[in-house]
């Protein structure tokens, strides 16, 4: 009866949370919508895959389809991130009590820019609950297996929803392997379980692989990205300077050279304006555009080795402090109307009296989110070596990942796409978790002493 009534009090504090974490849908009256939006609402539909993207997330948009309701998806992203996190808070803190964890994460979901990022329609909606998982599976307590199979499978699956993820998860893996070679004669150090996360990464690969094969009849992980890779260049200002190089006295050295005096200076321009080089030159679907871009990439490279680095290096150092809520959350009537009108009829008053059709301020949450993000990786990094200098090991492991997965994923967006606020701002919130799970492991621990009376002489 006791496991019974823990079972319940978890399930309610879960739907609790993913009831929290939608709070600025509710709130909007309808899901949040980013650009890219468009693409996951109609792959259940046309099947189609666009070059950018892998197939999951847009299957995962199939329970929108089957129940006809766009809210549907959006209320099981949000459960499967509460799932993530609480399977995630209690390997770190096994005695957690559901309803302190409540607490906890509903501060966070209040007052940090987490539930913007669950309460959209977009596949890194999940991003900061699987990095979280990703770690607790290294170097957390080991759940029990029913839970630890929960676990992997659900983190599996959101791996699955972007590449950006598999990309960062498998760099923490990385540096797991050589981190546990070096800690394997360092006495009372945190075991780093990798077959746990191998598991995970394998899981993740296989899912993506058999939803891009029932999308497109072909067996692959993910598709060249050479005008994704060409576009940070355009952002770098590398290809400008490729181009004042190559193109004078000899127009035909490049497809570019044309267009030298009016190519952008950001990637997002250069790839989505209705107008510029990359749409006059076919865009996604022109194969001589996208050998072109390998070629462009592949010169720069080559010519300016040192410069690449230090640049794409900037990038990245840039994007680990692009923290606000907000980016990309603007009217959408112009981009997905015409699709909500003709998949989903009945949701088009919802969708276009939604407060987002007519502009949601963000401006006060700029400062907020940015001193709450620097202030609480700092504590995080204070409670970490605090606690290791008490005895208790698991803070200072925990802290070391979530901070190389932070910069990982600064690394993946920054210097592989552009920066961007929303890359960073969707896992903005882990280093404030962290410290929580510290404080609370911390309470415990003195309450258990305060009880446990005097030791007997």
């Amino acid at each position: 009866m006791s496991a019974l009534k823990a079972n319940a009090t978890t399930g309610l504090s879960l739907a609790a949370l993913a009831a929290l974490l939608l709070w600025p849908a509710f709130w909007n009256g309808a899901p949040l919508f980013y650009y890219d939006s468009v693409d996951y609402l109609e792959m259940p539909f046309t099947g189609r895959l666009p070059v950018f993207r892998t197939a999951p997330y847009g299957w995962f948009q199939w329970f929108a389809r089957i129940s006809g309701s766009l809210w549907v998806p959006l209320i099981l992203q949000a459960l499967m991130v509460a799932a993530m996190v609480w399977l995630s808070a209690r390997s770190f803190v096994p005695r957690l009590s559901p309803w302190l964890f409540l607490f906890g994460t509903g501060l966070l979901a209040a007052f940090t820019g987490w539930a913007w990022y669950v309460s959209q329609i977009m596949a890194d909606s999940v991003t900061g609950a699987v990095l979280l998982a990703a770690v607790a599976l290294l170097c957390g307590e080991r759940l029990p297996r029913g839970q630890r199979w929960v676990l992997i499978g659900l983190t599996a699956i959101g791996i699955s929803f972007h590449l950006s993820h598999l990309a960062v998860v498998c760099g923490l893996f990385v540096v797991a392997v050589l981190a546990r070679l070096v800690l394997r004669r360092v006495r009372n150090s945190v075991p780093l379980r990798l077959g746990d996360l191998a598991a995970t990464i394998t899981l993740a690969i296989v899912i993506a692989v058999t939803a891009n094969y029932a999308a497109t009849g072909r067996i692959f992980l993910f598709r060249d990205p050479a005008n994704l890779r060409l576009a940070l260049f355009v952002e770098t200002g590398l290809v400008q300077r490729y181009l004042d190089d190559v193109c004078p006295g000899n127009d035909k050295a490049s497809l570019l050279c044309p267009y030298r005096q009016r190519i952008p200076t950001t990637a997002n321009a250069y790839l989505w304006n209705t107008f510029g080089p990359f749409h006059e030159l076919g865009g996604w679907r022109s194969e001589p555009h996208k050998q072109e871009a390998k070629a462009i990439v592949r010169e720069i490279l080559s010519r300016y080795p040192g410069e690449t680095v230090i640049r794409l290096g900037k990038a990245a150092f840039v994007q680990f402090g692009l923290v606000e809520t907000g980016d990309g959350i603007r009217p959408m009537h112009w981009h997905l109307e015409k699709s909500i009108r003709r998949l989903y009829l009945d949701f088009v008053d919802d969708f276009l009296g939604a407060h987002q059709q007519h502009v949601i301020d963000f401006h006060g949450y700029a400062a907020r989110d940015t001193i709450l993000y620097w202030t609480s990786l700092f504590a995080m990094l204070f409670f970490a070596i605090s606690r290791w200098l008490s005895g208790s090991r698991w803070p200072a492991m925990a802290a070391l990942f979530v901070f190389l997965a932070l910069a990982g994923n600064a690394i993946v967006c920054g210097a592989f796409s552009n920066p961007n606020h929303r890359y960073q701002g969707r896992v903005a919130w882990l280093p404030l978790l962290l410290v929580l799970l510290s404080g609370a492991e911390m309470t415990g621990l003195r309450l258990s002493r305060d009880w446990s009376g005097p030791a007997e002489g």
